[in-house]
């Protein structure tokens, strides 16, 4: 009989999660450019309309959505003060601090609610022009992710780039309630 592995499953409900909660981030909201020249010119519904369906569009359509096929142990010791901002619980803070996991993410395991393209992001890809982010929508990084021992809270570091120079990096701080993971805190991180 199969033991039920609590780490593993709630690791890929977390990155699930995460997967769903970025994938918006992927495409701005439609915005207007100032009107030509020194005439002023109104908007019209056709105008307004374009630009909503083309955000639909960018929306709906599938992403290609590369994963960096390692969890990896961060350097924490920067994060401490942010740590403090999400969240009190010394025994987590002290567990995710001391973590030194590295473990492979099985990309088939991730919850994919929209069916996105999920690809690792390998060697091929940092060798292409542009490391190529001309062929993937977004590139997403996980530190590994600490539990305390009721797997009810956890916290972790997401790194998400769209671009060679367009990322970012935010701790978060979660809570499983009713069975479900629900983010309680995002706090960026800034590049030292």
């Amino acid at each position: 009989m199969k033991t039920r592995n609590y780490e593993e499953e709630n690791t890929y409900q977390i990155i699930g999660l995460l997967l769903s909660d970025l994938r918006g981030s992927t495409v701005l909201p439609p915005g207007f450019p100032p009107p030509p020249g020194e005439d002023i010119y109104e908007f019209t519904t056709r105008d307004s309309l374009r630009r909503y369906k083309y955000f639909y569009k960018q929306t709906v359509r599938k992403k290609i959505i590369a994963f960096l096929p390692q969890i990896y142990a961060s350097e924490k010791k920067n994060e401490l003060q942010t740590i403090n901002k999400c969240t009190n619980d010394k025994a987590l803070i002290n567990l995710f601090l001391e973590s030194e996991k590295n473990i492979k993410i099985d990309i088939n395991k991730v919850g994919n609610s929209k069916k996105d393209s999920l690809i690792y992001y390998t060697e091929k890809h940092k060798k292409m022009l542009g490391r190529g982010f001309n062929e993937i929508d977004m590139l997403l990084s996980f530190s590994n992710i600490t539990f305390n021992k009721d797997y009810t809270r956890a916290l972790l570091v997401v790194g998400v780039t769209f671009e060679r120079l367009n990322g970012f990096s935010t701790l978060i701080y979660l809570e499983k309630e009713n069975y479900h993971w629900e983010i309680k805190c995002e706090e960026g991180l800034s590049i030292s």
